[in-house]
Formats: structure tokens, sequence, C-alpha cells
């Protein structure tokens, strides 16, 4: 019985941790056409990193949900982000640095640089992406 309880105990501990861990993913299913909308929706992803800044997920989603408003600015869905891109690279840089991993903070860090126009960092970020995440057992790739 004690054994049970303590098992039991345990289980929730993980999950209360893991649960404060996860942020729910950006709603790129929708514009933002106003900053204050904007704001709102990447409000959980700056409320999770003031509780926890080793949160990748939550750096990761921050970081991801500037690249998309930059990306609707270039479309005219979104002129007050304009300059986002910069506010994009710290949190998708922190995402790395807690999880180097995380294949999709990669993915959109190059592509944050490449519409920035800096070809040569997007393609650093590209050969670091496949460096650290490349499976043993796959060959090594040489993008040239």
């Amino acid at each position: 019985m004690r054994t049970a309880i303590l098992i039991a105990g345990t289980v929730l501990v993980l999950v209360s941790m893991a649960l404060a861990q996860a942020v729910p993913p950006f709603n790129v299913s929708r514009l933002y056409l106003t900053e204050a909308e904007f704001t709102r929706a990447i409000q959980p992803y700056q409320q999770a990193i003031q509780a926890n800044a080793r949160n990748s997920q939550a750096q990761y989603w921050l970081g991801y949900a500037y690249v998309y408003a930059y990306r609707q600015s270039l479309a005219g869905a979104a002129p007050y982000a304009g300059s986002y891109l910069e506010r994009a690279i710290p949190p998708l840089n922190e995402a790395i640095k807690i999880d180097p991993t995380m294949v999709a903070a990669y993915l959109a860090l190059q592509d944050a640089y490449f519409l920035m126009g800096d070809r040569e960092k997007a393609e650093e970020v590209w050969q670091q992406m496949f460096q650290r995440t490349r499976p043993g057992w796959l060959p090594k790739v040489t993008l040239e």
C-alpha cells in the first residue's frame, strides 16, 4: 500500500511537471489583423516563459509566432509586424539551447534568417540542425 501511494505521488508530480511545460500551439488558422490581437495570442507563451524560462516549447512558439506575423506583414495582413523577425531570433535560439534536438525550432530560425536575407546564417542553422539531430544510422549530409 505504501509503495502504491509513493508511485501515485511520483506520477502526479511528473504529470504536473509535464503539464507545466505544455503550452498550446500557436493558431496559424487565423489572421491577427491588429497588434492587440497578436499580443493576446502570444500571452500564453510569454507567461509560460516568465514562469519557467527553460520551457523550450514556449520559447519555440513565441519565436514561431513572430515569424508567422512577419510573413503576414509581407502579405499586407499585419502591417504592425514588419520588424518582428528580430524579435523571433532570441526565443528560437533559446529553444534550441534548451533542447538541441528540437527540429521545428531550427527550421523556424532558419526561415527567419532566410527572410532577413542572411543566407549565410540560414545555412549555418541548417547545418547545425543536421549535425545535432541526425540519427546515428543516417549517413552524414553535406549541403553544397
